[in-house]
């Protein structure tokens, strides 16, 4: 199984963003809760599941990011003016 794709991310809008992060936050929780209890735990599914969080979070990141910076510009024309 391969990691899922960068841009594949790219089309969803920050509410639900904020809500995958949770839920990966959440797979994560019990993901390390099998693992500590010895039961089944497959661990490439632990490795999945940071990276698609990894991913989450830097895409909410930029989209922050770029919004930000647009507030920016935006003050900075008006003082020019």
């Amino acid at each position: 199984m391969s990691f899922p794709k960068f841009s594949e991310l790219k089309e969803i809008d920050i509410t639900k963003i904020d809500d995958q992060i949770i839920k990966a936050k959440k797979e994560l929780l019990f993901l390390r809760i099998q693992k500590a209890n010895f039961s089944r735990f497959s661990p490439h599914l632990l490795t999945h599941t940071k990276h698609q969080l990894s991913q989450l979070l830097t895409l909410r990141r930029s989209l922050y990011a770029k919004k930000f910076n647009v507030q920016r510009l935006k003050k900075k024309i008006k003082k020019k003016n």
